[in-house]
């Protein structure tokens, strides 16, 4: 939803209260004591509560409890953040919706913590594509080239045999890597590392980790991917920490000194994924401390899951209704 169809279907601030308790309560009840004896709306737009005497408004022991912005305001915030494919900086939400500047920070990042909530519940399966990013200063690409029209690689086609069906087939040249510059490979290249799991043409799950070892990445799949082995395949590059991941389950790895795409066996959708984590960090942030770098991953994973649907604008305001826990 843009900021037009904002303007025209919720005029007043009372029309933007409607709408955010239609999606936390089916019947209301006061968020103290439970109770339905609910008094009239005061002028004030609160209710009270004729059980416990407290009054309380539809934002009460929410994300937004005690917010000092107008309702209205947090959903032309949702607009403009859900609307930025690649995030905008606090400074432009600041003047998109006439804000201070702290307090823009903050509220972007409450949209962050609301985001981070929807992704916790991302189960992957059939084909998932594994890898690690890391975000260094200098992040030029390798270029890559084609090779071999009808080169067969015998160890993959063997792979391709044993999981047939699974994997669209593609006749032509596989994409061999070729390097270009001196730029620093490896896990000690930066201090900021990601993993992250990606379902081919699905869903994506990355998070922040303090190593790239295999420890970390299984913490990954355990929590997000389903571990059938006649439902899952996992493809990985070569890196020593994914070497064990065959015990796990059906496991692929791609040599990435060699090629990075065979007939369809490839980590590009991660890959993808990973360039929009970039361009977000250095494109609109420019830099981004370890600190929070967890809440920008999550914001990038959420839009990149329901880059799809047009609902994210309302999923946000049905998240940001769930009771706080303390």
């Amino acid at each position: 939803m843009n900021i037009v169809e904002i303007t025209n279907k919720f005029p007043t601030e009372l029309d933007c209260i409607k709408l955010f308790e239609k999606y936390r309560w089916k019947k209301k009840e006061c968020p103290f004591c439970g109770s339905t004896r609910i008094s009239n709306r005061a002028k004030d737009f609160r209710w009270h509560c004729l059980k416990c005497r407290k009054s309380f408004s539809v934002t009460t022991n929410t994300f937004l409890h005690n917010t000092r912005l107008t309702l209205k305001q947090w959903l032309y915030a949702f607009s403009i953040v859900t609307d930025a494919k690649k995030g905008l900086s606090a400074l432009q939400l600041h003047r998109n919706c006439d804000i201070s500047y702290p307090t823009a920070w903050k509220i972007y990042h409450t949209i962050r913590d609301l985001m981070s909530l929807e992704n916790d519940k991302i189960e992957l399966k059939n084909i998932v594509e594994m890898d690690t990013k890391l975000i260094t200063r200098d992040m030029r690409k390798c270029q890559v080239e084609a090779k071999g029209r009808h080169t067969v690689i015998p160890e993959l086609e063997n792979e391709l045999r044993k999981y047939k069906g699974r994997f669209k087939f593609k006749r032509g040249k596989y994409i061999k890597p070729c390097k270009v510059g001196n730029q620093k490979r490896g896990t000690g290249a930066s201090d900021l590392k990601i993993g992250g799991a990606a379902m081919r043409d699905g869903n994506v799950i990355a998070q922040v980790i303090t190593h790239t070892s295999f420890r970390e990445l299984k913490n990954i799949i355990d929590k997000h991917v389903k571990k059938n082995r006649k439902e899952t395949v996992l493809l990985t590059d070569e890196a020593s920490e994914n070497r064990r991941f065959k015990k796990v389950l059906n496991h692929i790895m791609i040599d990435h000194k060699k090629l990075y795409s065979y007939k369809g066996l490839n980590t590009n959708t991660i890959e993808s994924f990973w360039a929009i984590v970039e361009r977000q960090i250095k494109g609109q942030h420019h830099k981004v401390s370890l600190e929070y770098l967890p809440k920008y991953v999550a914001e990038t994973v959420f839009k990149f899951n329901n880059r799809k649907k047009d609902d994210m604008f309302l999923t946000l305001v049905k998240l940001s209704m769930l009771n706080r826990k303390n």
